[in-house]
């Protein structure tokens, strides 16, 4: 095996937030975060951006990490994340032979995610035996106060009988955030999904595991960024 291997997933084009991986935040391009705390954390053989966009790769490009260029079927809105880490794996392993035990997968646009919680997600994994280790917060509100809401704004509890019991019998809940993705390569190539039946999740603060997808989410994490890390 060569170790384990970082993959940062980052595509041109974005929707609701225009070119939010190479987004300045704070004084420098946002997905130079994530690149930092992959390579402070001591964990990875190979660090590498998946990207096919010219931008984005010159904006990489002095941080030393390998870009990767994605195939353009592999960069449209349609694509999803798992098929480009598949791809990645498979040539890397066609091409040059290389075989990893353990891969994770970091979003760009989760700056302030950093090191520790790479290291303690991925001492997780191992620890519990696990094939698969998630990055995971607590709801805002809880989702067992959820109505369901029709065309013509009728309500009606989603979960009628959960949401009167007391809160200590309630199930205890969290939403994976966004920010890190463990996975044991040989049950990732087997399954295609970064979770399955043996999957731990790493408990992390709202405020560090916001996953930057709006203008809202940018200014949010910007304020959190501004207020712990100073």
């Amino acid at each position: 095996m060569d170790g384990n291997i970082a993959i940062i997933p980052a595509r041109g084009g974005s929707k609701r937030l225009s070119r939010k991986n190479i987004l300045e935040f704070l004084g420098q391009p946002i997905i130079h975060y994530t690149i930092e705390a992959a390579q402070k954390s001591g964990l990875f053989q190979m660090i590498v951006v998946s990207t096919e966009d010219d931008e984005i790769a010159k904006c990489v490009a002095p941080t030393g990490c390998i870009i990767h260029w994605r195939s353009s079927h592999l960069a449209t809105d349609k694509a999803r994340v798992v098929h480009v880490l598949r791809d990645l794996l498979l040539e890397y392993q066609k091409k040059s032979g290389l075989q990893f035990e353990y891969l994770c997968c970091l979003y760009p646009t989760a700056p302030l995610r950093d090191e520790t919680d790479i290291c303690k997600s991925y001492e997780l994994l191992i620890t519990s035996r696990a094939d698969f280790c998630l990055a995971v917060s607590q709801y805002d509100y809880s989702p067992f106060f959820a109505f369901n809401i029709d065309d013509a704004l009728r309500i009606q509890r989603r979960w009628p009988e959960i949401f009167k019991l007391p809160s200590w019998e309630k199930p205890r809940v969290v939403v994976d955030n966004g920010s890190i993705y463990w996975a044991q390569v040989s049950a990732f190539l087997s399954i295609g999904e970064l979770e399955g039946e043996n999957s731990v999740g790493y408990l992390m603060p709202r405020r560090k595991g916001i996953d930057i997808d709006t203008e809202e989410d940018f200014q949010l994490a910007e304020y959190f960024a501004k207020t712990y890390l100073k």
